[in-house]
């Protein structure tokens, strides 16, 4: 007898099959995709999230005590404040380029097709949060783990939205740009730790906040633990059905899997009605 999670991909596969729809497009994002470009819930969740963290910078400029990041070392209390950002899903809305995904046209460099594109847009709230902190005197630091190839573009699509960049370029941190600054977004932290008091990280993946991520979803829970203070007060997390490190922990962060064998894996951590 087949196993529910196989059941369930011999179900999808036939229905993709139906509708001339590629089998991983036709299950995985079309309703993630969906809720973000048209849901009001959506919008408000970003909404919600931007005047939390409004609120909690101006308690964090209030105590001198007060940091985000874990990386921060003792001293902090007289360096001047920044927030750290991330930016896909964070502050920009990628979301057109999942939708090519999810309408089966993936293909190789899409990614950085679209970002050449400069198209993306600013996600409800951000904007006018970052040129807030911007006026209120506090740097301004988007990590992201957009490679550093990308950079020029995404410099060029901040600039245009309005996002305030006071160091120009350098207020951006890519991924590669060093040797040492892998996806793992901790070494990047660090530095900006050394010369600022960090009031509060904001993103939309656990990586935004910290590192040794890519673990299964048991371990990741555990190291995520000692922290739940955070959330909503230092930690400000943006909603992102899409994509992100908690789904690649579902399959063991394998990229080498089939499409097939993810679907499978992914199926197995499904908790259903029965005990």
């Amino acid at each position: 007898m087949l196993r529910s999670a196989s059941i369930a991909t011999v179900l999808l596969i036939h229905a993709a099959a139906q509708t001339g729809v590629p089998q991983a497009a036709a299950h995985e994002l079309l309703d993630s995709v969906l809720w973000a470009q048209t849901s009001v819930e959506h919008d408000a969740a970003c909404e919600q999230a931007y005047r939390k963290a409004r609120a909690m910078l101006d308690r964090a400029l209030k105590n001198r005590k007060w940091t985000a990041a874990i990386e921060q070392r003792a001293g902090y209390e007289r360096l001047p404040p920044a927030v750290i950002l991330d930016i896909d899903e964070t502050i920009l809305d990628n979301s057109p380029e999942e939708a090519e995904k999810a309408r089966g046209a993936d293909r190789p460099g899409l990614w950085e097709e679209w970002v050449r594109q400069e198209r993306a847009t600013a996600l409800p709230g951000a904007l006018s949060f970052t040129q807030y902190v911007a006026k209120r005197g506090v740097a301004l630091f988007y990590v992201t783990n957009r490679d550093a190839a990308t950079k020029p573009a995404t410099l060029s699509t901040l600039r245009h939205l309005g996002f305030p960049l006071q160091h120009g370029a350098a207020s951006i941190y890519c991924r590669g740009e060093k040797p040492e600054w892998s996806s793992d977004k901790g070494s990047r932290r660090a530095v900006i730790a050394q010369r600022y008091r960090i009031l509060l990280l904001v993103g939309d993946d656990l990586g935004d906040f910290l590192s040794g991520i890519r673990v299964s979803p048991e371990e990741r829970r555990r190291i995520a633990a000692p922290y739940a203070d955070r959330w909503g007060e230092r930690w400000i997390l943006l909603p992102n059905p899409m994509y992100g490190s908690w789904e690649s922990a579902l399959y063991g962060n394998d990229a080498s899997l089939s499409e097939a064998e993810r679907l499978r894996r992914k199926h197995e951590w499904l908790r259903g009605m029965q005990p």
